[in-house]
């Protein structure tokens, strides 16, 4: 029953990440053809405006001395000719909400403009330059500079329209990203949680013939021990705050969010400490940390990439590390990559108590936190917090309330990130 469970809950997940890898892709498609849409209505109304332009200046060298009417009459009738054809053709490439009114009061203002051009050339025929002028100069100058504002009022209603656009179908992305983060951290969590369940799970019994009376004592078959390690499972492992935390990282526009979320984050893991590092050529650089004082992270130095050290042996391999505590006393860590569309970016280094490590649950989350902190952190510059140097890794956290000490010991436990392989 529980392998059954086991695989149902794996082909959901599956399912669930094909899917949402579908809709990501038509998202793609129709932003590739918002794009390509606002491109080819750009293209045209320039061209518009183009052609109104050279309506006016053909029309004007009607009346110019020494210029003979009908090549210019030829260029004025295809520049309209070209520019009715644009005007019935436009609507279908635009998308902004008052594009097909304003494409109307084009086509309003292109039959004046012929009319216009019309009355000019009568006058020219009867030798009434100065009438042609005027028309030219007043009735027809007047057209095109309402169609040429139309049509830079309408570019810019299109440009505002694909912009809100490209921004709703990232909001989309967004959301397919933060509901998939959900749907596999509680798979995972599911499939994590299995072998804590089987404590609670009644052994076979032979069968007796007599019933129980009241006066005997029924024996729980699950023991307190066990149920003390589920109760505490349960307590560190709240998925309303996994998901909170999942979806204020896919909101992050700056860095300065960041701390308060990495103290979100220790807190689920159950960590008294962590550190943000990423990677710049062949080194992991430390950005960020939460639970260490200042002077700690001041004296941290960059890691190198085949450095003998859980931090570095994750960023090479990609996979997340464990660095198991010698005693009750001893801290251990963990370490997960952030992986990114290419490569491994970075690793969230979590120091926690004994035990935490061994934690299926907890390794899962670190995981998923890690993969969605991957989506931010990528698109600031990695400086590290420290000059070269030999320093630790973590140091025992800094008291609550308490001023940082410059000169603090290091912590035996977290510094074997730095000194002890994966």
């Amino acid at each position: 029953m529980r392998t059954r469970a086991a695989r149902l809950t794996v082909t959901l997940l599956v399912v669930c990440g094909v899917l949402a890898a579908s809709f990501l892709w038509i998202l793609e498609q129709r932003s590739n053809e918002s794009v390509t849409a606002l491109a080819d209505s750009s293209q045209r109304l320039a061209r518009m405006s183009d052609t109104i332009a050279g309506v006016g200046a053909a029309q004007r060298s009607y009346v110019a001395p020494g210029q003979l009417d009908e090549p210019w009459f030829e260029r004025t009738s295809a520049h309209l000719d070209q520019l009715a054809i644009d005007i019935g053709q436009a609507p279908a490439g635009l998308r902004s909400p008052g594009a097909a009114d304003a494409m109307q009061a084009l086509a309003d203002s292109a039959d004046a403009l012929v009319a216009a051009d019309a009355r000019a050339r009568q006058n020219l025929g009867i030798g009434q330059d100065m009438m042609a002028s005027d028309v030219i100069f007043s009735d027809g100058h007047n057209i095109i500079d309402t169609m040429t504002a139309s049509l830079r009022d309408l570019q810019a209603a299109e440009q505002q329209t694909h912009e809100a656009r490209l921004a709703s179908l990232t909001g989309q992305r967004w959301a397919a990203l933060a509901a998939l983060a959900v749907v596999w951290t509680l798979g995972l969590l599911a499939l994590a949680r299995r072998p804590a369940a089987t404590l609670a799970e009644p052994t076979l019994a032979e069968p007796t013939l007599a019933e129980p009376t009241l006066a005997e004592p029924v024996v729980p078959i699950e023991t307190a021990e066990a149920h003390d390690v589920l109760a505490a499972e349960d307590a560190a492992l709240d998925l309303t705050l996994v998901a909170a935390l999942c979806t204020d990282l896919s909101r992050v526009t700056s860095p300065s969010a960041l701390p308060d979320l990495l103290g979100r984050a220790a807190r689920i893991l159950d960590a008294s400490g962590l550190i943000l590092w990423i990677s710049a050529g062949e080194q992991l650089f430390p950005v960020m940390g939460h639970g260490y004082t200042p002077a700690v992270l001041a004296r941290l130095a960059p890691l190198a990439r085949q450095g003998d050290n859980a931090a570095a042996a994750a960023w090479r391999t990609g996979q997340l590390t464990v660095v198991q505590s010698t005693g009750p006393s001893d801290n251990g860590a963990i370490v997960a990559p952030l992986l990114g569309l290419d490569e491994c970016v970075g690793v969230l280094a979590a120091e926690v108590g004994h035990g935490v490590a061994d934690r299926p649950a907890t390794r899962a989350l670190a995981t998923v936190i890690a993969a969605q902190l991957a989506t931010v952190v990528p698109a600031w510059p990695a400086a590290s917090l420290t000059e070269p140097g030999t320093a630790v890794f973590a140091e025992a956290p800094a008291e609550a309330g308490a001023t940082p000490d410059a000169e603090a010991p290091a912590s035996a436990d977290a510094s074997a990130l730095n000194v002890r392989s994966a």
